[in-house]
Order: structure tokens, then C-alpha cells, then sequence
């Protein structure tokens, strides 16, 4: 009888640990798929959250497009002719140095006027692009030519370095220009001292014919994007440049042309050793557009 009680004992006690292992593995595959759902949950509120910034964002961007072509509607035509008159009056031979000095001074500030209200045009105006077949080293290098004067008053060395098979991008030039021309423009500025501005880029495979994507990356060596600022330099109007020295558009309006490009652009910075923006561009390839 005792052994039998023991071998009921021993059938019970397996049956509970059966049983306890069942419901282990239930309570384990009810918590994963919680998590899951928690997971799932959580990513659409992040996508719901987005869809509200992108609403409140495009609703305050229609507002703004009215209140800025107001006023370049009603700037835009006296400022030409102030610009115009100014142009004409530095050319006076009989103009002395300091008066000349003066009028220069004003056509700088007239021309930095003309160009803010350009770029709000720019922000709140989405632009249209053309496809077509871009180098990238070709327009790096208009580009420095451009800034060449900048980057030798400030000291700054310019340095490029290009795959020697890299594919073009797809795109539109005016605007990669003007994005490529905004990272330069920042990085600068964040080298009042002198510094290297080193620009290159690469395909992201290793075979050229079937690379999907360019890499560029534009690295300065400046003092680096405080923490608290780096999240906030894609935003609209925030600048930390000084009072009158910029919109704080540059970022924005790069951003808006990488992405209508189906590109992606990322910084990585930190305090002390510059500055680097990396954007990938779609790459041309003949096939997709025989």
C-alpha cells in the first residue's frame, strides 16, 4: 500500500510538474506576445505622433507661405531697386574710399536680406525636382570654388577624396547644390579659426555595378554640436549663429531636398572633434532609366 501511494505520489507530482511547465510556457508565450503588442502599440503611436508633427508642421508651413510671399511681394520689388541703385552708385569713380566702403557694406546687407527672404520662399514653397544624371565630385568642386574665397580668408583647408568608381546620383543639381552648398556654408562658420573641411564620398557596395546608393560625407573640424543643440538643428528657424547672421533655414532646407531626392542624411557630433554629415543618394544605374 505504501507503494502504492508512493508511485500515485510520484504520478501526481509529475502531472504538477507537467502542468507547472504547461503554464510556464503559457505565461511565457502570453507575456512575448504582450511585449509584442506593447511593441506594436508603441510603434503606432510614435507613427501617430509623427503624423501629427507632419500635420501641425504643414498647417503652420501654409500660414507661413502666405505671410512670406506677402512680403516678398512687398520687399521684393523696392529692395531690387535699392540693390540696383547701389550697384550703379559704387561704381562712381569720383566716390571717396570710406563713402565707397559705406555703399558696399549696404549692398552686402541688401544682398543678405534678399537671400533670407529667399530662403523662406525656399522652405515653405516645396520645390520640384528633375531627375537626372548627377556627379558629385563635379558639383564638390563647384561648390569650393565657390566658398574658395571664404575658405582662405578663414584659413580652412579643403580636402576631397572620391571612390575612383564612383556611380553618379539621380537628382536634381540646382538643388543638391544648394544642400551641399548650406553644409559647407555651416561648417564655415564653425571654423572661424581656421580648420579641414574634408568631403568624400563612396558607393555603399563594393561592386560599383550594383551599388543601390552614394555615400557623401562632409566633415569639418570645428568645436563639434553641443548635445543639447544636436536634435534641434533640423528644426525650422533654430540658429546659433549670432543675431543676423543667419535664418536658421539652412538645416531645414537641406533636409527638405534630401528627402525629395529619397535620400537620408544623418549628423554625428561631438564636442571637440567637428562636425560630420553623412547623406546617401540614390545612385544612377542605366537600367532604370533605359
Amino acid at each position: 500500500q505504501i507503494q502504492e501511494v508512493m508511485k500515485e505520489n510520484e504520478s501526481l507530482n509529475q502531472a504538477l510538474a507537467q502542468a507547472r511547465d504547461a503554464l510556464q510556457t503559457r505565461v511565457e508565450d502570453a507575456t512575448a506576445e504582450l511585449r509584442q503588442r506593447n511593441e506594436e502599440l508603441a510603434a503606432v503611436n510614435e507613427r501617430l505622433s509623427i503624423a501629427q508633427r507632419d500635420i501641425l508642421r504643414q498647417q503652420r508651413l501654409a500660414v507661413l507661405g502666405q505671410l512670406v510671399a506677402t512680403i516678398a511681394h512687398k520687399i521684393g520689388t523696392p529692395l531690387t531697386a535699392i540693390s540696383g541703385h547701389l550697384q550703379l552708385l559704387q561704381e562712381d569713380p569720383h566716390l571717396t574710399q570710406e563713402v565707397l566702403e559705406r555703399v558696399r557694406t549696404m549692398l552686402k546687407q541688401t544682398d543678405r536680406l534678399t537671400r533670407s527672404i529667399q530662403d523662406l520662399l525656399t522652405f515653405t514653397r516645396t520645390p520640384s525636382i528633375s531627375v537626372e544624371q548627377v556627379s558629385l565630385p563635379h558639383l564638390i568642386d563647384q561648390s569650393l570654388l565657390l566658398f574658395r574665397p571664404l575658405l582662405q580668408e578663414h584659413g580652412i583647408q579643403g580636402v576631397t577624396h572620391f571612390a575612383p568608381d564612383l556611380l553618379p546620383v539621380q537628382g536634381d543639381a540646382f538643388h543638391l547644390q544648394e544642400a551641399i552648398n548650406n553644409i559647407i556654408d555651416n561648417a564655415i562658420d564653425a571654423m572661424p579659426d581656421g580648420g579641414q573641411l574634408t568631403i568624400q564620398a563612396k558607393n555603399t557596395e563594393d561592386n560599383p555595378e550594383a551599388g543601390s546608393e552614394v555615400i557623401l560625407e562632409i566633415h569639418d573640424s570645428g568645436p563639434g554640436i553641443p548635445r543639447e543643440h544636436r536634435e534641434k538643428i533640423f528644426e525650422p528657424f533654430f540658429t546659433t549663429k549670432s543675431l543676423g547672421s543667419g535664418t536658421g533655414l539652412g538645416l531645414a532646407i537641406t533636409t527638405e531636398i534630401i528627402q525629395l531626392h529619397k535620400g537620408h542624411m544623418t549628423v554625428h557630433s561631438e564636442e571637440g572633434l567637428g562636425t560630420r554629415f553623412l547623406i546617401r543618394l540614390p545612385a544612377w544605374r542605366t537600367s532604370d532609366h533605359a
